[in-house]
């Protein structure tokens, strides 16, 4: 009776183990997967940021003192607009002497002009003054030859006619010189104006472009050093960015032009933007192991240069069947419901699913493994 009651026992505890350990195997539900179609997006992740595609670094091309700032970062202007100025030092005081010698050599070149009307009346003086002694010069030849005047009287009028003539022939050639001299200096004079009005309008910093003050690196007083590296004054960019994006290396060869980017800002966290690659620098940065490829921005958002963007470039996109990576077994083997074991041909992988090439069709059931 006890060794009855004994195996009873055994028996019951050995039943109440086996069900303990084999309850959850009764008791876990199977889990099916229904193989469906979906659109499959091959994609790299970069990171990167913002920089206008027109951007321009504005510095002093003359040293001296800022007087005056006119804008303020983030303003925006037109081409040509007035952005500081330079005090000119000396410049003013040059320009405004070089006026005064062209104004009096234009002056005396005026054809009615004291100067000249006073050169001219010592021409015509010695002009007459020639045609006379020509005059009384030939009257000597005629009187030397009847024998009227001696031979001395004729070459003292000889010489007096030459001496004559070499003088109007004198001031008219010093006529013409001072002409040249006059039209020569007034050519220099103009050279020496326009070099320091350009010189002058150096110290007016302007606009080389329109588009928006992105940063201003002096305040007035400030001293500016044309010679030294550091005379930025400001930095100038277009409304319109471009995205540099770092791209890892190992993706040098699957990044290709017109490919479409999808991109994100911490500034617009709700909003995903659309752009196209346009330009891929196919030199490697080997501290950082990437190579830049810049994005053109389809629809850009308003922001400032240097914003940190996070990018998926689009390599491929297509539709094919998937599974969850949990309903895959060793070589590749799938449980199907009403086929039992089946071997598939995989393909790329999605997240937490796995593209199926061959081996299942559209709208079976596949076995999920927890």
């Amino acid at each position: 009776m006890k060794r009855s009651i004994k195996l009873v026992l055994i028996i019951i505890s050995l039943s109440l183990f086996l069900f303990l350990i084999a309850r959850p195997f009764f008791s876990a539900k199977t889990t099916y997967f229904k193989v469906e179609e979906r659109p499959l997006k091959k994609v790299i992740y970069a990171s990167g940021y913002t920089k206008p595609i027109h951007y321009v670094l504005i510095k002093a091309e003359v040293s001296g003192y800022i007087r005056n700032i006119y804008v303020k970062e983030g303003d925006e202007v037109k081409k040509g607009a007035i952005l500081a100025e330079i005090e000119p030092r000396g410049v003013p005081a040059q320009l405004a002497e070089i006026d005064r010698k062209l104004a009096l050599v234009e002056a005396r070149l005026h054809p009615n002009s004291d100067y000249l009307q006073s050169l001219r009346r010592d021409i015509e003086i010695a002009k007459t003054n020639y045609l006379n002694e020509e005059k009384k010069w030939k009257r000597r030849v005629d009187l030397f030859k009847e024998g009227l005047i001696s031979k001395e009287d004729l070459e003292n009028a000889q010489k007096s006619y030459e001496t004559a003539k070499e003088t109007y022939e004198k001031l008219k050639n010093q006529y013409e010189d001072t002409l040249k001299a006059l039209q020569t200096e007034k050519k220099v004079l103009q050279e020496q104006r326009r070099v320091l009005t350009s010189e002058l309008s150096k110290y007016i910093v302007r606009a080389p472009e329109s588009g928006f003050i992105l940063k201003k690196y002096v305040e007035i007083g400030d001293y500016v050093n044309s010679f030294l590296n550091e005379n930025k004054l400001f930095s100038l960019g277009s409304r319109e960015m471009e995205v540099i994006l770092e791209v890892d290396e190992e993706y040098a060869g699957l990044v290709k032009i017109g490919q479409r980017a999808f991109l994100s800002f911490d500034s617009y966290p709700d909003r995903l933007f659309e752009g196209e690659v346009y330009q891929i620098i196919r030199e490697i940065d080997r501290s950082k192991r990437s190579f830049p490829v810049k994005v053109k921005l389809k629809e850009a958002p308003l922001l400032p240069a240097q914003t940190t963007v996070e990018a998926n470039i689009l390599l491929e996109e297509k539709r094919g069947l998937v599974i969850p990576l949990k309903a895959l077994r060793e070589e590749n083997f799938v449980e199907v419901k009403g086929r039992g074991k089946v071997k598939i041909e995989k393909g790329e992988r999605f997240g937490e699913f796995v593209e199926v090439l061959s081996g299942l069709r559209k709208g079976e059931e596949v076995k999920v493994y927890e």
